[in-house]
């Protein structure tokens, strides 16, 4: 089973720890993940990435854009780094603006996951491309959507199909 993640980089109110408890024991509750699907942004999918490869899940890094590491600096960067030795690559092609590229990236990911988690305050995506957005296309694509409420502690199951 392949296993990828939407979501949040930052919101008031996300405790980490809640969220990578969380991730850890939804993805054990799969029991079978075969891969992991991220594009390594801070937030959400740093915290994903962790957790599957403490979980010796393996990795694919999805990198949406050319020269992607300029949106990263700090511990941010330091840990995609970090990650990114850890992972297979996927690089996409470069699309016509950033919006564009991390909807792709986005696509992508649900694309090639038969679970997607949603780290996701549950409200409209403030830009293109955005945790909405991603969550929207993957229900539409009739992926499974686990959808992880970082700020009221909430899980909600979205079964394919429905």
């Amino acid at each position: 089973m392949r296993i990828g993640i939407t979501g949040h980089q930052e919101r008031p109110g996300i405790s980490w720890d809640w969220v990578s408890e969380t991730l850890t024991s939804e993805i054990l509750k799969l029991g079978n993940a075969s891969k992991a699907y991220s594009s390594l942004a801070a937030g959400a999918d740093q915290a994903f990435a962790t957790v599957a490869l403490q979980l010796r899940v393996p990795l694919v890094a999805v990198i949406p854009i050319s020269g992607y590491t300029r949106f990263f600096q700090g511990e941010i960067l330091r840990r995609y780094h970090e990650l990114i030795e850890q992972s297979e690559v996927v690089q996409l092609p470069d699309a016509q603006d950033d919006q564009e590229a991390f909807y792709k990236a986005g696509q992508y990911v649900s694309d090639q996951s038969n679970v997607l988690f949603a780290l996701w305050d549950g409200k409209h995506a403030q830009g293109f491309g955005g945790t909405a957005d991603i969550v929207d296309y993957a229900r539409s694509s009739r992926r499974t959507v686990v959808h992880l409420n970082p700020i009221d502690r909430s899980i909600i199951y979205h079964h394919a199909g429905e």
